[in-house]
């Protein structure tokens, strides 16, 4: 069976969603597909570190409001064992216990963490309610093939879908992803819920290790816990992973350092691999890859989902933001709308990667001149406003061409 449809997005997770309720609130209609039901989805218990771009833009998408989520205000930057440390955030307790806020990022949280599931049915709910939307679940794409004027989806049921641009928001299959780069897994990441007590509300801190980066984030809901996501070797991952509770407890403990009360309780502990990839070419033709299609990013500063999601934005806009005489509803204009989007993601793409790729590397290597370096870099970011203020407007925002 063949039918038609103007754009399919392969892919029905948060960036495939985002990117089919953008269209909609275009004008443009958009039918989605994933091999997963959603709720499936909604049983993913991931947390998200969202930066204050990414919340301003589910918030104008859902309503102000609409997602539980924890506010992240401070952010704590520092090195384990050495000298040097850096703190980014709307408010913070100066040297006197008073009270005091940062004028370069104002009163607004720098981020927010949302649990996956949350976010998911949030966007499933806004899905069922646009008439422009159909959610094809769950159906596999098994194949795609460029034409010049369509791309034809093979579904897992025989079906033949004809459109005018396929948008893989990882729902396409990995053979029709061009090259470009595949590290191979040298570490993992353990996570878990730490319980901890005198925790300041909206705290987030970020510790670099030499086994590898240590991250903490609030958890909505919870003035107690806090999200885990320690990047290890993986056999030191999967070592923890499996090890007593006391013992692990002790390991954080010792890792976070003395301004810390040791943790009390670990909740329930899993591993993922670090794979970092990235495309070579996002654009081909009718197809544009986006999101974790396009790159799958180090956890280290917890910018892949909101990479993702700039993503989304830049793609309708270019779709829909057409010169004069064009129209993205003309079979023929799609290429040219890809070639903008591609143009004008490609330094975003470029510098957030290299720099979430080159932290870890660089606060884990041991040589003295460069565990003097990276500790004057962190105090000269907190010492220097502009240099802070550049730095937390690529995280909170990325790069802006």
């Amino acid at each position: 069976m063949r039918t038609t449809s103007r754009i399919a997005i392969l892919g029905g997770g948060p960036v495939g969603m985002v990117t089919a309720l953008l269209l909609a609130r275009r004008g443009i209609a958009a039918t989605l597909y994933d091999a997963r039901p959603v709720d499936d989805l909604r049983r993913d218990r991931r947390l998200l570190a969202l930066s204050r771009g990414s919340l301003q833009i589910l918030d104008a998408l859902l309503g102000a409001g609409t997602l539980p989520v924890a506010p992240i205000r401070r952010v704590h930057v520092s090195s384990r064992g050495h000298a040097g440390a850096a703190h980014l955030g709307s408010a913070f307790t100066d040297s006197m216990g008073d009270a005091t806020r940062d004028p370069d990022f104002g009163a607004q949280p720098v981020g927010a963490t949302v649990w996956y599931a949350d976010l998911v049915a949030a966007l499933a709910r806004a899905i069922d309610a646009e008439p422009r939307i159909a959610a094809e679940r769950p159906r596999r794409v098994l194949g795609l093939q460029q034409h010049p004027d369509c791309v034809r989806v093979t579904l897992d049921d025989g079906a033949e879908i004809a459109c005018a641009l396929a948008i893989d928001a990882e729902g396409g299959p990995d053979r029709h992803r061009n090259g470009g780069g595949v590290a191979p897994v040298r570490s993992h990441a353990l996570l878990a819920d730490l319980t901890l007590d005198g925790l300041a509300p909206g705290d987030a801190f970020e510790r670099f290790t030499h086994e590898g980066p240590f991250a903490l984030l609030p958890v909505p809901g919870s003035r107690q816990q806090m999200s885990m996501i320690w990047c290890l070797p993986s056999t030191l991952a999967r070592a923890r992973q499996q090890a007593p509770e006391e013992p692990l407890l002790r390991e954080i403990a010792q890792t976070l350092g003395p301004r810390f009360r040791a943790p009390t309780a670990i909740g329930p502990r899993s591993v993922f691999p670090l794979r970092p990839t990235r495309v070579d070419r996002v654009c081909e033709h009718r197809l544009v890859h986006i999101g974790n299609s396009a790159q799958v990013l180090h956890p280290v500063a917890g910018q892949g989902f909101n990479l993702g999601l700039r993503d989304c934005v830049c793609l309708v806009d270019c779709l829909t933001d057409t010169p004069a005489g064009t129209d993205i509803r003309r079979t023929h204009d799609v290429p040219a709308a890809l070639a903008r989007y591609g143009a004008t993601r490609r330094l975003d793409r470029a510098v957030v990667p290299a720099l979430t790729g080159m932290l870890p590397q660089l606060f884990s290597s041991a040589p003295l001149p460069v565990a003097i370096a990276r500790s004057a870099a962190l105090g000269a970011l907190d010492l220097l406003p502009d240099v802070r203020r550049a730095f937390a407007r690529l995280l909170m925002f990325g790069v802006r061409v």
